[in-house]
């Protein structure tokens, strides 16, 4: 079965060469499985896949790469990234007549990356992500750097502007597994640095960091799956430095990714184009911790609405006990069981942040940690530094 977006084109011949006549099942046979073939030489991303088919003067099927509109996503509240499989003819590609869009967005300057000519950014009006006004874009007269008209000319849909965080976290139904009303749209969103480790320290250790909105608190936050070591927010650990003292913090943002269920938890999910960067900085001002008791996440709870709002939230528990603690595992992580005063087991993780030393029976009079979702109806909460936990008073 060939994915919906995948592109058969027609049986190109020459005329010069000798021709063999076909029959139309012979002909589908041979070209489903060049998609096929196509397919699975990317992994099977439908996204990613167009293909063309013709024959040789022996009937031998050949496969010919045609470009598309690979996906457009916002990187800010008035531009759109396109980026194509192939390199694009800069002339075609900079008039902004070859662009439209499904809303009537209104394109006003377009250009060509000069370092990669598959990435063209669009300055439009401006767009407003607290509506979550969903488009697509038509490149209807771009052409490839070899002059070919594009086989798939628009995007996958994607949300206008910075998203709501919290439009995306709530369900469609309220029931498991809490499905997002946009699941499967491409999407951006942004967070003010949140007072915890820096988000590549998350993404070295577990392959995703979070975002948060500034007010804390159920559905504003999600977290951000880009893969272990993968892509990072280019430069945030000398922004954060260098802005401290002016008693600023910067935003950062993820432009690109799709929002996906994975098992019960919404999240946004880098397909191969997401990107990080870094926004105008603005006043220092974290999410404060939500409080919460272990038995909100753990049990029966985990599986309720309620568990499903907390998902990467910052949060804050009282009178914790710490009942055990393994030792580093080799990416220096230890993961503990606690409870608090609800008397309610509850699984957590020290990032290789935490340095001071923790032990069984040890006593917090609280302790901020980042609700995080590890297997369906399953949690554990991560504790990122230091000043995280503090110590009950004797």
């Amino acid at each position: 079965m060939v994915e919906e977006g995948s592109t058969l084109q027609p049986s190109r011949i020459s005329a010069s060469q000798p021709t063999r006549i076909i029959g139309f099942e012979e002909f589908i046979e041979a070209a489903s499985k060049a998609a096929l073939r196509a397919l699975d030489a990317r992994n099977g991303d439908p996204i990613s896949v167009t293909i063309g088919v013709w024959f040789t003067s022996s009937g031998e099927v050949k496969r010919q790469r045609v470009g598309h509109l690979s996906i457009a996503y916002p990187i800010n509240n008035t531009e759109l990234r396109l980026v194509f499989s192939e390199p694009v003819d800069r002339a075609s590609a900079e008039r902004v007549e070859s662009y439209t869009t499904e809303s009537g967005l209104r394109i006003l300057y377009a250009s060509v990356d000069t370092k990669d000519p598959k990435r063209v950014t669009l300055n439009t009006e401006r767009m407003n992500g607290e509506a979550m006004k969903v488009d697509v874009v038509k490149a209807i007269g771009v052409r490839t750097a070899s002059g070919a008209a594009l086989a798939q000319q628009e995007s996958p849909r994607f949300i206008h502007g910075i998203a709501s965080i919290p439009e995306i976290q709530k369900p469609a139904e309220e029931a498991y597994p809490f499905r997002s009303r946009y699941e499967g749209l491409v999407a951006t969103a942004s967070c003010q640095k949140d007072g915890g480790a820096d988000s590549h320290i998350l993404i070295n250790a577990l392959g995703y960091s979070f975002l948060h909105r500034e007010i804390g608190g159920p559905f504003n936050s999600i977290k951000v799956t880009v893969g272990i070591g993968q892509k990072q927010i280019p430069g945030i650990t000398e922004e954060v430095e260098r802005l401290a003292p002016l008693g600023l913090s910067p935003h950062v943002l993820w432009s690109g990714g799709e929002i996906r269920n994975v098992n019960g938890e919404t999240q946004l999910v880098d397909t191969g184009f997401i990107e990080g960067s870094i926004m105008e900085a603005t006043p220092k001002k974290f999410p404060p911790p939500h409080p919460i008791k272990t038995r909100d996440i753990t049990g029966e709870a985990s599986s309720t609405l309620r568990a499903k709002s907390l998902q990467g939230v910052i949060v804050g528990f009282e009178n914790v006990v710490i009942d055990s603690i393994s030792a580093p595992n080799e990416r220096k992580l230890r993961s503990f069981v606690f409870h608090d005063d609800s008397g309610v087991q509850a699984d957590g993780l020290l990032l290789h942040t935490v340095t001071r030393e923790i032990e069984s029976g040890q006593k917090f009079q609280f302790m901020r940690g980042l609700v995080d979702h590890t297997r369906p109806a399953q949690y554990r909460v991560i504790v990122e530094l230091d000043p995280h936990l503090t110590p009950s008073i004797a």
